[in-house]
């Protein structure tokens, strides 16, 4: 009995696979059929049907259908995400050509269970005008965190933050790393929420609220309140992903800055993030799904998806024709394209993965509702982890 990972093989050889992806536009749904032409074109027997979902509601319906085990053939999977669905995935092998970080960050327990099609580390964001105007320094090659806060502190006037907060994990953990190390799970991946990295860190982060260099998230809803604040022009600096770079500086009505985050104890880290293709263990057609993913994550559909501006490719061959794209998109901005393109590649270099627990969107979940807490003092840093620890360590 065919299972309904795939439609049944026709009489011709020809083999219809699912593919699920999350797209939030027609646009996005047109390029993601562009590459699927791409899968028919290399292997002619194979057909990709798109299902698609809003990133917000994708992996929501990725659980229920692998639950009723109505999942695609071809999965697309974020390295978030990935705790929760190593078991269901199948091992691929690794090809040539892709960032190694790239890889690593779709790995669990040394097995490669997606390929990737981006790369993404997270940077400073800063208003170029506002710091010009103050008389502070932009940051630079070996910005501490003491000179953030003194940048944040002077920066914070005339009804302005010098910073954004965020409860974002990728937001709020990477600069807490960059911070003094701390890491919100184990090399095991196991929660340690409670550490006491994470108790320092978080006290340190939720200062900035309460010494009003920073301006703290309106409500546990506020998921993007930083990077939202900056590009409004209400907060001077933000963190913010890679993936944001072409958009911000287009929109801002401002010169931006991108750099590396403020270097700690440590240097200067982040956790880098992506997305890329899996081959659910249940597809009857395994052989041609992994052809399929071979296809989706080559160098003809990453160097098209950064012609499109999708994002920085996993493979370090295609990288180019990203900047290339942003640099066509924001001609009078070309020097800041640039610039930023530097912050992203020596933000790579201090990178690591951010492995997370199968219950990782119910964490994320604690930490919008107790660290905002923190941040408005309504809770100490190592009251709100301990709950954090507790609640979370349950599914994990």
């Amino acid at each position: 009995m065919k299972r309904r990972t795939s439609l049944p093989l026709k009489d011709d050889g020809t083999v219809t696979l699912d593919w699920e992806m999350w797209a939030g536009s027609e646009e996005e749904k047109a390029q993601l059929d562009h590459l699927a032409q791409l899968v028919s074109k290399q292997h002619p027997n194979i057909r990709l049907q798109l299902r698609t979902a809003p990133f917000n509601a994708y992996f929501t319906k990725l659980q229920t259908e692998f639950a009723a085990g109505k999942q695609a053939c071809v999965v697309s999977m974020q390295s978030l995400r990935l705790g929760a669905y190593a078991d269901l995935l199948e091992p691929l092998a690794a090809p040539e050509g892709f960032a190694p970080a790239s890889l690593d960050a779709l790995k669990m327990d040394g097995k490669q269970l997606a390929l990737p099609y981006d790369l993404s580390p997270m940077l400073l964001y800063y208003n170029k005008d506002a710091f010009a105007k103050a008389g502070v320094a932009e940051p630079k090659a070996g910005w501490t965190i003491a000179d953030f806060e003194k940048a944040a502190k002077a920066l914070s006037t005339g009804g302005k933050s010098g910073f954004g907060m965020s409860f974002s994990d990728l937001h709020t953990l990477s600069l807490l790393l960059s911070y003094n190390g701390a890491k919100p799970v184990t090399d095991d991946v196991k929660l340690q929420m409670d550490s006491q990295p994470m108790i320092d860190a978080v006290t340190w982060y939720a200062g900035l609220g309460a010494s009003k260099s920073a301006s703290v998230p309106a409500g546990s809803a506020e998921a993007g309140w930083g990077e939202t604040q900056f590009v409004n022009g209400n907060a001077m600096m933000a963190v913010d992903g890679s993936w944001n770079i072409g958009s911000t500086i287009k929109d801002a009505k401002f010169k931006v800055g991108i750099a590396p985050l403020p270097a700690g104890q440590a240097g200067s880290k982040t956790y880098v993030a992506n997305s890329g293709f899996g081959v659910a263990k249940g597809c009857a057609y395994k052989e041609e799904a992994i052809k399929a993913v071979s296809v989706l994550s080559g160098k003809e559909a990453q160097a098209y998806l950064a012609g499109q501006g999708r994002g920085f490719p996993a493979r370090t061959e295609q990288q180019a024709a990203y900047e290339d794209f942003l640099v066509k998109q924001n001609q009078d901005k070309a020097a800041d394209v640039q610039a930023a393109m530097s912050a992203v590649k020596e933000g790579l270099a201090g990178g690591v993965p951010l492995f997370t627990t199968k219950n990782w969107d119910d964490v994320t979940k604690l930490m919008a509702q107790h660290l905002l807490q923190v941040y408005t003092g309504a809770q100490s840093a190592k009251e709100s982890l301990a709950t954090i620890q507790q609640q979370g360590a349950r599914g994990q």
